[in-house]
């Protein structure tokens, strides 16, 4: 398999894919709580890994996972009525439990019909205060025991957004630690993301290195800091999680999970494990600084022809994100608000494979160099993990009871040079499951 077509097999994840099998192996964020905030109300378009869905809370509180179609005419089911045990369909009042099972058909007289009846759904879950759904087949695994699964409300968030690209082109930027330095870091006032030490700022060209886990890859990076060394090591975890570490600032950490070939819903997580999230962050965040960006809650039509609900940036590249070429921002030279919007407008327009629409990048036409090492691990590792079903078997495995995603980032400045010596050192601090493999 030539270069060009193996990233093809991870940028497309649709029933019946490779990585579409991948990204069916776990419990994925689907949508916030909040997006579905009382029984009863009104449900909400999703979209994931090319299915069009409908979510919904019924009467009884309990979330529903739908495909987003009648099963009679095909009649969208969001214009219908959310109800004690489901939603109906507005055409001809097909209703549906929150399972697919059809429980009542007001245009048939005949009773026993509804029995033959049931639509695709998945299972879902709450917590965190977000919706997770598993869209596999079989017994799921286990929910993700991220750190902040069950840290109180006031120690951690969670937000999303739309992101108009392919998932592989987001989640990459969590891997690439030089671009730091460069694209978010202002030459004239030294200032970085907070989350950040002056050296990131100093240090343009860090020693990157990338370690396999049980669960992905350690992508660290490696700083000179006035005679010691300054280290980040950042955690990938299969498909598609990142943890991002932070010097003081509540840890961070994303998840891009697909809406489609080509689009993503970006998730950003944040937690704090001393105490209620800072002021200061919520500051900087609210400001559309770092993540999420500036957003707006609302229909929004994907360049597939499917509507979707969902936070849509300000920035796009359908008003040059906004650009002020002017301007000294606080982050970055580039003119372009914050860490996100910058980080958009890079992945969002880069070089495209011919008939994608501008949204799947032209990977045969890259030059990669030394600083790119986490990212060809990762794909390396999604690839190895999808070669066959005893590979994915295997990761399924590894997945199973949920604890290989409850690895931690690391940012700390020490003597040690040696990377050897380092994961050594901190192999506890990294987690009992960041054992390197």
């Amino acid at each position: 398999m030539n270069t060009e077509a193996r990233f093809d097999v991870l940028s497309h994840v649709g029933p019946g894919t490779k990585t579409g099998a991948l990204f069916r192996s776990v419990w994925l964020p689907a949508l916030l709580s909040s997006q579905l905030p009382q029984p009863g109300g009104a449900p909400v378009r999703i979209k994931l890994l090319g299915e069009e869905l409908v979510a919904f809370r019924n009467g009884k509180g309990e979330v529903g996972i739908v495909q987003a179609n009648c099963a009679h005419r095909l009649a969208p089911l969001f214009y219908g009525k959310v109800e004690q045990e489901g939603i109906r369909c507005s055409y001809h009042g097909w209703l549906y439990a929150k399972d697919g099972q059809c429980l009542e058909m007001k245009n048939e007289a005949d009773r026993s019909v509804c029995a033959k009846v049931k639509i695709k759904s998945y299972q879902a879950i709450e917590k965190a205060d977000i919706v997770w759904v598993y869209m596999g087949e079989g017994e799921p695994p286990a929910l993700p025991r991220f750190p902040w699964m069950d840290l109180p409300k006031a120690q951690r968030n969670a937000t999303v957004w739309i992101q108009e690209s392919n998932w592989l082109q987001g989640l990459e930027g969590e891997l690439d630690s030089s671009h730091v330095s460069i694209l978010h870091t202002n030459p004239q006032t030294m200032a970085t993301s907070p989350v950040h030490r002056p050296y990131s700022a100093k240090d343009l060209t860090p020693k990157l290195y990338a370690k396999n886990t049980s669960i992905g890859v350690l992508a660290i990076a490696r700083r000179d800091a006035d005679g010691d060394y300054y280290w980040r090591a950042a955690q990938f975890m299969l498909p598609a999680f990142s943890s991002i570490p932070s010097v003081d600032f509540p840890i961070g950490g994303r998840a891009f999970v697909p809406i489609d070939d080509h689009n993503t819903y970006t998730w950003d997580f944040n937690y704090y494990a001393k105490g209620p999230l800072p002021p200061a962050f919520l500051d900087y965040a609210g400001k559309g600084l770092a993540f999420p960006p500036d957003s707006e809650y609302r229909a929004y039509k994907l360049n597939t022809g499917a509507i979707i609900d969902t936070f849509v940036p300000t920035r796009t590249a359908q008003n040059n994100y906004l650009i002020n070429r002017e301007a000294n921002s606080y982050s970055s030279p580039s003119g372009i608000h914050g860490l996100n919007d910058q980080d958009r407008a890079m992945q969002e327009g880069m070089m495209a494979l011919e008939g994608t629409e501008g949204r799947i990048v032209d990977r045969s036409k890259e030059f990669l160099v030394a600083s790119d090492i986490a990212i060809v691990r990762a794909r390396r590792r999604m690839l190895d993990c999808i070669q066959d079903d005893e590979s994915l078997a295997r990761f399924r495995e590894t997945v199973r009871d949920g604890s290989a995603f409850s690895v931690v980032p690391l940012d700390v400045v020490c003597d040690i040079g040696d990377v050897g010596a380092f994961t050594d050192k901190y192999a506890e601090a990294l987690g009992p499951q960041a054992v390197v493999v």
